[in-house]
């Protein structure tokens, strides 16, 4: 299994939903890419941020960490912690699991992959 290539992003935590995309390279165990979402705290105005992403698959076991983020569009000061997803390769093209933030913040979350390939830088 290759988990390189695009794939849509949907996460449900307590404070709210995060839509978006997340681009993948993986070369051998280890993975780097960003993914790039929509985060809609409710009853606020939502935000686009990206993360750049490093991680990991043992088996159908996948691992990525935040290292760093970028504020792409907000209408006020967003004070951002970085992320961390944990799940499992359901299916080839599905990676189900937990999130947790360095705040404590905790979700579950969908990877659907749609596309096989990365066209879009993923380094900053």
């Amino acid at each position: 299994m290759n988990l390189t290539g695009k794939w849509k992003y949907f996460e449900n935590y307590l404070q709210g939903i995060a839509e978006g995309e997340l681009y993948i390279i993986q070369e051998g165990y280890n993975l780097s890419g960003r993914i790039v979402f929509t985060d809609r705290l409710k009853g606020e105005v939502p935000y686009m941020i990206q993360e750049f992403l490093t991680g990991s698959i043992e088996e159908r076991k996948v691992s990525l960490k935040a290292t760093e983020f970028d504020i792409i569009h907000a209408d006020f000061p967003v004070a951002y912690e970085l992320d961390s997803w944990f799940g499992i390769l359901v299916e080839d093209t599905v990676i189900k699991g937990v999130s947790l933030d360095e705040q404590g913040v905790s979700g579950n979350f969908e990877f659907v992959k749609v596309e096989e390939t990365v066209s879009v830088r993923l380094q900053k």
